[in-house]
């Protein structure tokens, strides 16, 4: 409590908003509108600590107002004399406004939502007086325009507050957790890193860049900076696990680096720790230099396969880090996107096995060596556009989920509605109101129930301060300046409340449910009666979503992880038979995407669950790999092509039996065999691109899943291990 007296943001906030509802119910008052409260809480409703995002849900209310109001024209007047039949369909609207709502993560999905609820508050009330609906539909949708005008006003012209600085913070935030990962990986120190809240903090990311769009104007051009930092935060965390991976497979068993390379991950280290400067050319320069001098040919021996493959992503991360440094200050000192090096989507070439005449030649004839690197790419799939993934194309949507909360709600509203008719409560369209309203603000929860409860607690102390206002006060208040400081006196501190995220769903039921039961007009007209009418149905609509989302809608956070692990194995053993996602970025995207909702997930998860054992970042790399196999594959020799797709097909069939089983199995033993076998079998493959691509993707693949046993090699066994079976038919 000490806190929030102290905090001159959510006290200016709870003024701005305050004000902005007494204009609006002013305006509301002075034009005659039938239901001018419902201006004054649309004001608590659209106001947010920030202008993005009061702007952004402004917009999108206004929208989701007037696509209510045509519902609610289409479906009153021809179903109101049925009225079960009236009750089914707005409870299918509702269903499927939350549907597509639950597939729009950012604020486009709030129109949806507010369609579907605000055609049960336009339409119950209106169910005795069907005769009127177009006015009715006209007067609601007037209160909610003019409160949402009130409340963008409000927050664009008096202390306006960006989106900028918060997301400033949480880049320069993200970007110190994200070193401090580095600094573990590179110097060997203890994984004490929130490596899983690095992905879900770029899940919100994504959220903020939205509302940068609808923010200040001398913002709003740095929505596309925003985009291209976020798919390179996205590439650190595979890389940087790929490093922790590969320095982890060299020093097993107590070796030691080579010096030359020890020295180098020190430097690495102490550049990423620089700051928020970005970082200078000649510096990374000097890196990416002895990296090129130190990395080995790729053959088969397994010390030059792993240390090939760290130089490698060493050299990405210089890229990416570079690249995210450049990025961050772009945004924060509002100037033009940078020249950027690291290319999402691609993988870096490999150093190829030659002679030293060969090697002469192409360096020094680098117009020949830039185009054989593009016909390279060209040959691989890769791509050189610097065009981010769209964050929309690589969502992770559980479709059945979201079917099944959107049905929830809908079932709940048409269960309250069978009730009401069934016992012919004259007052009890308040009841179903909220019960749409409480069923779908809560719909995208994996458990709802507890908030819902809070919800409804909250509600029934609403109706209490109601009732004291509505025949303690308000019979002695005569004047419109009266009733303003009669009101500050509450609504002032739940303003403050609502500025608050871990108090948010504590004022928001408040200030709605109790500015909803004030229910000002220009004339004192309370009815007791009238009031504990509306506030029982209130009560009970709110109760009913809540007992039959504990009944049928609740389910706990382990089962929702357990839905995204098994999402994860899908998508893997999609890539290993060459369906889904096939570009190397996409692909990191969507996993991340997974890692980042599973992250809190897995916080809540049991002591003991056998969840504990997924590693979603090692699965990404094990994503990576296989699309490194698929693309190098193709100028492979016909037999080594053939071990690579039965490799490939293994993979799938291990995946899929871990999503039938429904939790992590050890990879079989035969994989392992396959893999050892084939990458002796692809190492006597001339040398060549495809050859190099397929034995970094193999060694990468064999430590990603059997991190714990080193292959068997001409180099630690003095014999080549058996060729691999190839599958039937092959």
């Amino acid at each position: 409590m000490s806190a929030l007296l102290r905090d001159r943001q959510a006290w200016l906030f709870s003024a701005k908003t305050f004000a902005a509802s007494i204009a609006a119910l002013y305006v509301g008052l002075a034009g005659n509108l039938s239901r001018p409260y419902w201006a004054m809480a649309t004001v608590y409703i659209v106001s947010q600590p920030l202008l993005g995002p009061t702007r952004a849900k402004g917009v999108y209310r206004v929208l989701g107002t007037l696509l209510a109001g045509a519902a609610t024209l289409v479906m009153l007047p021809n179903l109101v004399e049925t009225p079960l039949l009236l009750s089914a369909a707005m409870a299918l609207w509702l269903s499927a406004c939350l549907f597509l709502a639950l597939l729009n993560r950012g604020p486009r999905g709030y129109a949806f939502l507010l369609a579907g609820y605000t055609t049960a508050f336009i339409g119950f009330p209106a169910v005795t007086a069907p005769e009127g609906i177009f006015d009715t539909v006209v007067a609601r949708s007037e209160e909610i325009i003019l409160g949402t005008v009130m409340a963008v006003l409000f927050a664009a012209l008096v202390f306006p507050a960006s989106v900028k600085p918060m997301l400033t913070g949480r880049i320069g935030n993200w970007m110190r957790d994200a070193a401090q990962w580095c600094q573990q990986v590179l110097q060997r120190g203890p994984a004490q890193a929130p490596r899983n809240r690095l992905a879900a903090d770029l899940v919100q990311f994504e959220a903020l860049i939205a509302f940068v769009r609808h923010d200040d104007p001398r913002h709003a051009g740095t929505a596309p900076t925003l985009e291209q930092l976020r798919a390179r935060m996205l590439m650190l965390l595979p890389v940087l696990s790929s490093v922790a991976d590969r320095l982890d497979a060299l020093q097993r068993d107590g070796s030691a680096l080579p010096p030359e390379t020890a020295t180098l991950l020190e430097d690495v280290a102490a550049w990423v720790d620089q700051g928020e400067d970005a970082p200078s050319d000649a510096d990374v320069d000097a890196l990416r230099a002895r990296i090129a001098a130190l990395r080995p040919v790729v053959d088969q021996d397994i010390e030059h396969l792993l240390l090939a493959s760290l130089l490698l992503r060493l050299e990405e991360l210089l890229d990416l880090w570079q690249d995210c440094r450049a990025l961050q200050q772009a945004v924060v000192h509002g100037t033009a996107m940078p020249v950027l090096r690291a290319m999402p989507g691609t993988a870096r070439q490999p150093a190829t096995a030659q002679s030293p005449g060969q090697a002469a030649a192409v360096q020094g004839a680098p117009a020949t060596r830039s185009r054989m690197q593009a016909s390279l790419r060209r040959r691989l799939g890769w791509s050189r556009s610097d065009a981010p993934v769209p964050a929309s194309s690589s969502r992770h949507i559980d479709f059945g989920m979201v079917a099944f909360s959107a049905l929830s709600a809908g079932v709940a509203l048409m269960a309250y509605c069978v009730l009401w008719i069934g016992i012919g409560w004259e007052g009890g369209g308040n009841g179903a109101m909220m019960a749409a309203v409480t069923a779908a603000f809560f719909a995208a929860q994996d458990d709802p129930a507890p908030s819902m409860l809070s919800f409804l607690a909250w509600a029934v102390v609403a109706s209490v301060v109601a009732g004291i206002y509505l025949f303690g006060i308000f019979p002695a208040i005569h004047d419109f300046p009266m009733l303003v400081l009669v009101l500050a006196a509450v609504f002032l501190p739940i303003g403050a409340l609502l500025h608050r995220p871990k108090t948010m769903l504590i004022a928001l039921p408040l200030v709605v449910n109790l500015t909803a039961l004030l229910s000002l007009q220009n004339t004192y007209n309370a009815n007791i009666q009238s009031f504990v009418n509306a506030a029982v149905a209130m009560v009970l609509g709110i109760g009913f979503a809540v007992v039959l989302t504990r009944l049928f809608r609740s389910v706990g956070a382990e089962w929702s992880a357990r839905r995204l692990v098994r999402q994860g194995w899908r998508t893997l053993a999609e890539a290993a038979d060459g369906r889904g996602a096939q570009d190397r970025q996409h692909f990191a995207a969507r996993m991340l995407d997974l890692l980042g909702l599973l992250a809190p997930r897995l916080a809540l998860t049991p002591e003991g669950s056998d969840l504990a054992s997924v590693d979603m970042l090692s699965e990404v790399r094990v994503g990576l790999n296989i699309l490194q196999l698929r693309s190098a594959r193709h100028g492979l020799p016909q037999p080594s092509i053939e071990a690579v797709d039965a490799i490939l097909v293994d993979v799938a069939a291990h995946y899929r039996q871990q999503i039938a089983h429904k939790r992590p199995l050890p990879a079989p033993d035969a994989l392992r065999a396959r893999l050892d076998a084939s990458l002796a079998r692809v190492g006597k493959v001339p040398a060549g691109a495809h050859r190099d691509e397929a034995l970094l993707g193999l060694i990468g693949l064999r430590y990603s899943l059997f991190a714990q046993t080193a292959p068997h090699t001409q180099r630690n066994t003095g014999t080549a291990p058996p060729l691999a079976p190839l599958p039937a038919g092959r």
